[in-house]
This record gives structure tokens, sequence and C-alpha cells, in this order.
């Protein structure tokens, strides 16, 4: 937190720490797995950057030896300003049976991050929480999805290119 800009989202989540051994003998190794955002590819580059930094420091304090596999699997996903803008307006003038509203930036790691390298895009949250039962975030054991988010998602999606289609100049 202290390299990066207060104002940048940089998350690290370590999701896997196998250290069980015994009682009474330290283990002669550990695995540490986790998971890295960010809202930039920059930020994600120093993120890299201190965690080399950290584990060669680990070596040298303890005298240890660390092996680092690190992959940065996706770059940061990044939503084109003015075609969010046309996304958001289009939506919200068709008649949908849904609301449409914008939401800060967020850090997900996401295939689709790879379409907006290329073309100006805009990614779509749809609210899938499920008619009954307990809703739980991603990557819970027990996430689940209303299927009718499905039919929403093909909606809004459907919208936007048929939109799109028509070529009006305020979107390209």
């Amino acid at each position: 937190s202290r390299r990066l800009n207060p104002f940048e989202t940089g998350v690290i989540t370590i999701g896997s720490f196998d250290g069980k051994g015994q009682f009474n003998v330290i283990k002669d190794h550990i695995t540490i797995e986790g998971d890295v955002r960010g809202l930039t590819n920059d930020t994600k580059r120093t993120i890299e950057k201190e965690i080399k930094r950290i584990t060669n420091g680990l070596e040298v304090m303890y005298g240890v030896t660390c092996e680092l596999e690190y992959q940065d699997d996706y770059p940061a996903l990044y939503n084109d300003p003015e075609f969010t803008e046309y996304v958001g307006k289009t939506l919200k003038n068709a008649d949908l049976d849904f609301d449409v509203a914008l939401c800060e930036p967020q850090p997900p790691s996401e295939d689709f991050a790879y379409y907006a390298q290329e073309r100006p895009s805009a990614f779509i949250y749809v609210g899938a929480a499920p008619e009954d039962g307990e809703m739980y975030p991603h990557h819970h054991p027990k996430f689940n999805i209303s299927e009718k988010a499905l039919l929403t998602s093909a909606q809004a999606v459907g919208t936007v290119v048929l939109d799109y289609l028509k070529g009006d100049d305020d979107h390209e």
C-alpha cells in the first residue's frame, strides 16, 4: 500500500497457504498462491516489482531460497469512457425491463480485457442475485445466479449491437 498511489486500487489476495507440518518440526518449504488485481497495468507492474523485491529481501534476510512464479495472466480491464457513456445512454433510452446505472471502477480479472485492448469497449455487470436463497460473491463455493440474468445480458448486448449497427456517428 505504501508503493501505490492511494487513489489507485491494487489488491493482493493470498488464496492458498500450504505450510502444514508437525507441531514440533519446522517445515522445509511452503507454497503460497494468490491473485493480483489493479485498475491499471502500471499498478499491476508496480505490484509485481514489489512482490519480487520482497521475495528477494526474504532470501537475504532469512538465508532462504524462494522460487517465485509470477504470471500476469490478464491485462487491466479498461472501459473506454466515450463508448461506456454511449452504452449507458443506449440502454437507458431503450424500452427494456431493467434499470441501468454506472458503477465505480472495479478491478476484475476478466477475458474481456483482451477485447478492450483492441477496440473501444464497455464491460457490463448484470445483477444476477438468485430469487431465493442467500447471495454469495464470485469464487465462493456456494455462488449461484438467477438464470434470468442470462436473458437480461443478451437483451443488453443485443440492444447495444443493434443500435451501434445503425451507424450513428455519436458512438464512433
